[in-house]
């Protein structure tokens, strides 16, 4: 049967029970937590009135130090109470209970999902790496870009000193020409670097709509 239309066992009043015994558990040890902290609390008779950003820092810190341990235990209880069941699902015990048979094909269902989310995230580290290849290429281009049009105003400033005079040296009249081909190639340069980023972008599968600088770099013309 397909996994999408695979219809669950139900959960037995007992099993409801106990997951709900667990919530329970688990709110009721967070209360108390926070009653023991306000209990515990004794303000400083030298403090200010007023925190200053380094005290609310410093607290957010603990804060979330506080959590990341509350978290980490609570999924290492987890995985021991889970370890057991799914050995037995996985390895068909001879002592294995109807329900954690059932586990057998919600274990399958999570580790494709698992293997199609390592696929994706290995696929898209790829495609930011290549991303940000050609971005500095086209950052260098721009650089360039701005150096030769830099030059090239400087040079068309000085002609229009003497525009009353044409250009009769041909060494200055062979720079002229030299950097305005530098200039058409240096911009077309940046034309490709920016439509290969566009075309990596677009053809991601990641939802550059959303984003406001990939939406920019798929969108955004260049600028003549």
């Amino acid at each position: 049967m397909d996994s999408n239309n695979r219809v669950l066992p139900p959960l037995s009043d007992d099993e409801r029970r106990v997951l709900e015994l667990h919530a329970q558990l688990r709110s009721l040890e967070q209360e108390l937590a926070l009653t023991q902290a306000l209990h515990d609390y004794e303000p400083s008779s030298s403090s200010t009135r007023y925190s200053t950003q380094q005290d609310i820092e410093a607290a957010q810190a603990d804060l979330a130090d506080s959590r990341a341990r509350y978290v980490l235990r609570n999924q290492v209880a987890d995985s021991v109470l889970s370890v057991n069941p799914i050995l037995q699902a996985v390895h068909h015990g001879v002592n294995a209970s109807p329900i954690e048979r059932d586990l057998e094909p919600l274990i399958a269902d999570r580790d494709t999902a698992s293997t199609a989310f390592a696929q994706q995230a290995t696929s898209l580290g790829a495609i930011l790496g290549s991303l940000a290849a050609v971005e500095v290429q086209s950052r260098t281009v721009a650089a360039e870009n701005a150096a030769l049009a830099a030059q090239l105003l400087t040079l068309a400033a000085e002609a229009d000193q003497r525009r009353s005079q044409p250009v009769t040296d041909p060494a200055q009249a062979a720079e002229i020409a030299e950097l305005e081909a530098r200039v058409k190639a240096s911009r077309q340069r940046f034309r490709v670097a920016k439509g290969t980023a566009s075309a990596i972008v677009a053809g991601s599968g990641v939802d550059w709509a959303r984003d406001a600088e990939l939406r920019g770099i798929v969108l955004d013309a260049e600028d003549d």
